[in-house]
């Protein structure tokens, strides 16, 4: 597990993966509104969907693309999480 982003309202780490387990990126948003930030994962140029997401806006989070160094930015619906699988 590595933190990726850790402010006073939002927490963004990645998980690794290990043998066969392709690992994720999740998101922790402590605000109120939509939040998220850009972040530099492990993967290069891969596409993430989000399975799984809870918070007080019930709508779901878009997926997302990392880009050739690895970045891309990832959100949370309020006072909610995200989980986002490379695909």
């Amino acid at each position: 597990m590595q933190i990726l982003y850790c402010d006073d309202d939002l927490y963004v780490m990645q998980r690794l993966g290990w043998q066969s387990q392709s690992g994720l990126v999740f998101v922790l948003n402590n605000r109120s509104s939509w939040n998220g930030a850009v972040v530099q994962t492990r993967w290069q140029n891969t596409g993430f969907a989000p399975m799984a997401w809870r918070g007080h806006d019930l709508g779901q989070p878009l997926p997302k693309r990392t880009v050739a160094d690895g970045r891309a930015d990832f959100w949370a619906p309020p006072r909610g999480y995200a989980v986002y699988i490379p695909q």
